[in-house]
């Protein structure tokens, strides 16, 4: 059986250039929003425009992939705090000639040839906080073990979004700390590695100052509360310089394992980290496939979780 997985984004939109006051004008999701050609009551009327335009298999022929949406049955849902929709993406890609083999009796029961895709079939959730005053959503990409869909999916969106309503998609951070916290929680946190730049006046075998690395790694935590706080006040720095044992790092990297994979985490590039978390089987029926009504009654609790501590709700303008 697969290992199931999800990452977790958040999604908000932009102008593509700067308004009169220097700025980056933000779009509320639950607004009426301006395309080319006609409005958009909110963002899920966007998506749902979407959905239809990707019902049949678009192929990159670039890249050799395949992308389509089940448009069957897609609606809005909600619940006290969001609403969301569901949807199942069908990708994959041409593969190899491979024998299909039967288990049972050790006979070959298709010959797969190459110039034939392999397509497999993935659930994504997208939720936005009710309200007035919502400026940001979550998107959420299921995983099935080493194979996902998060890129192409938002390669998609973006493409369209910008041809529709020219405006910019942005797929980054919900908030680096429910991160944190996770790691801590479930000891996924395998090492830190500090980094500083090293200057050395000494002149004897170069007329320039030479520079150097100096590179320090930690293992083996014991006080996961303050590894907490500590990390935690590291993503909240604006001066990029880490403190540690009096001394201070340009660069601070976490190598964590979570589902079995390792992963990298450069605390000075936040801004586009995705949350990465395991699905329980218990979404599962009894022959291993997913049941649509309990995936969905997971991601709500997730998303709603996530929404406890993101900032959703403020209208944040940013220079380029």
């Amino acid at each position: 059986m697969n290992n199931l997985s999800f990452t977790a984004c958040s999604i908000w939109l932009r102008t593509k250039n700067l308004n009169k006051r220097n700025n980056i004008e933000i779009v509320n999701l639950n607004k009426t929003i301006k395309g080319k050609e006609k409005n958009y009551s909110d963002f899920f009327d966007i998506m749902l425009d979407f959905c239809k335009e990707y019902n049949n298999f678009v192929i990159n022929r670039y890249e050799q992939k395949m992308f389509k949406i089940d448009t069957k049955d897609i609606k809005i849902e909600e619940t006290k705090k969001l609403r969301y929709i569901y949807l199942e993406v069908n990708s994959g890609g041409d593969g190899i000639q491979a024998d299909i083999i039967n288990p049972e009796t050790k006979g070959v029961v298709y010959t797969r040839k190459r110039e034939y895709a392999e397509t497999i079939k993935f659930k994504v959730y997208i939720a936005i906080p009710k309200g007035d005053n919502v400026y940001k959503g979550i998107i959420m990409f299921q995983n099935i073990g080493q194979f996902g869909i998060k890129t192409i999916t938002t390669d998609y969106i973006k493409a369209f979004i910008e041809e529709k309503l020219k405006l910019m998609t942005v797929v980054g951070s919900i908030c680096p700390e429910i991160y944190v916290d996770k790691l801590l929680k479930y000891e996924e946190l395998k090492k830190i590695v500090y980094t500083r730049n090293i200057v050395s006046n000494d002149k004897s075998d170069t007329d320039q100052i030479g520079y150097g690395k100096e590179e320090r790694t930690l293992t083996n935590f014991v006080n996961m509360n303050g590894w907490k706080e500590r990390i935690s006040a590291y993503m909240n720095s604006n001066d990029m310089v880490y403190e540690f044992e009096n001394q201070k790092y340009n660069v601070v990297k976490l190598i964590t394992s979570a589902n079995g994979k390792q992963r990298t985490i450069n605390i000075n590039n936040l801004e586009n980290l995705s949350i990465i978390e395991g699905i329980p089987d218990s979404v599962r029926n009894s022959n291993g496939d997913i049941e649509d009504e309990k995936m969905k009654k997971y991601f709500t609790e997730m998303a709603e979780e996530y929404l406890e501590r993101m900032v959703y709700n403020q209208k944040q303008t940013s220079h380029d």
